[in-house]
């Protein structure tokens, strides 16, 4: 038996310290070994303002490496089939659609039910109905005597009562992870498979962005994904004009203050080729996992 096992980081990681920093969330993953890896996540409940933020993330991106100049930037659309509609003041007019893959089903969507817990905490009420919802999720004594008392009140399952987890903060949430066998690639495949096959006008005119996550998956593993995704042609198989494997870390709501890293799927070649002038001339440099930070 080992005391004090020593925890080791992901190697999707932030280069800067988080404290103090906002919309994070701290994983850790215990293998059966015992040995205990870190991850940190861009934790946004809010599914609309994470795909906002996640867009800007994104644009920030592709001005500072790509355009280089300053530039106008407006929303054109939203929801309206894609994510977002954008144009440029350089009269450039694209799409963003944001996706997301995880370790399997299972863990997306105890994520989701987490996400939906750490809403209802800033709400000081809360429907019955709700309630219930999130007690069968997640039990608790707090719940079971609010839904005890607002059923001895008659209360109706859409009446709102005092929200029991009101700005209760520092939860932690514990799991088994029930890992399945698909690869990286395999969800990367299956996530813009799932978004060609509902058959959207303008694909072709669309960046597609999977946002990374999965807890179990290294930088070497993205690596091996594109490496098996260009030996099995499945690149030419997909009709979106860039795709990108997207990992944030944290961020202010407005998008700044952030950290995150995209990793190309899927690049124009005279995008490639761009990038790979920008880091032979030394603007980005590689850390000693390869990542550039700019």
């Amino acid at each position: 038996m080992r005391d004090n096992p020593k925890i080791t980081q992901s190697t999707f990681k932030p280069v800067k310290p988080v404290e103090g920093k906002s919309n994070y969330k701290r994983y850790f993953r215990i293998e059966r070994d015992g040995s205990i890896k870190e991850r940190i996540f861009l934790n946004v409940p809010n599914i609309s303002l994470r795909e906002e933020i996640i867009c800007k993330h994104y644009l920030s991106f592709l001005v500072r490496n790509f355009i280089r100049n300053p530039i106008g930037i407006k929303f054109t659309a939203r929801d309206n089939p894609w994510d977002f509609g954008v144009e440029l003041s350089n009269e450039l007019l694209f799409n963003v659609e944001i996706t997301s893959v995880a370790d399997n089903q299972w863990l997306h969507e105890k994520i989701k039910r987490e996400e939906e817990f750490e809403k209802i905490v800033a709400r000081k009420y809360i429907s019955l109905r709700k309630l219930k919802k999130i007690h069968l999720w997640f039990g608790g004594e707090k719940s079971q005597q609010s839904i005890k008392k607002a059923e001895e009140d008659s209360t109706k399952a859409d009446e709102q009562i005092a929200n029991p987890f009101y700005d209760e903060r520092g939860r932690i949430y514990i799991s088994d992870s029930k890992d399945e066998l698909k690869s990286l690639s395999d969800l990367i495949v299956e996530a813009i498979e799932k978004k060609i096959y509902k058959n959207h006008d303008g694909i072709e005119n669309t960046i597609l962005i999977i946002d990374n996550r999965t807890s179990r998956f290294e930088i070497e593993d993205y690596r091996k994904a594109i490496g098996e995704l260009e030996s099995g042609a499945e690149l030419a198989k997909i009709n979106f004009r860039e795709v990108y494997f997207y990992t944030g870390y944290y961020s202010d709501n407005d998008g700044n203050n952030a950290e995150y890293s995209f990793a190309p799927i899927k690049l124009p070649q005279e995008k490639w080729e761009q990038l790979k002038r920008i880091i032979e001339s030394k603007d980005i440099v590689l850390n000693e996992n390869g990542i550039a930070y700019s």
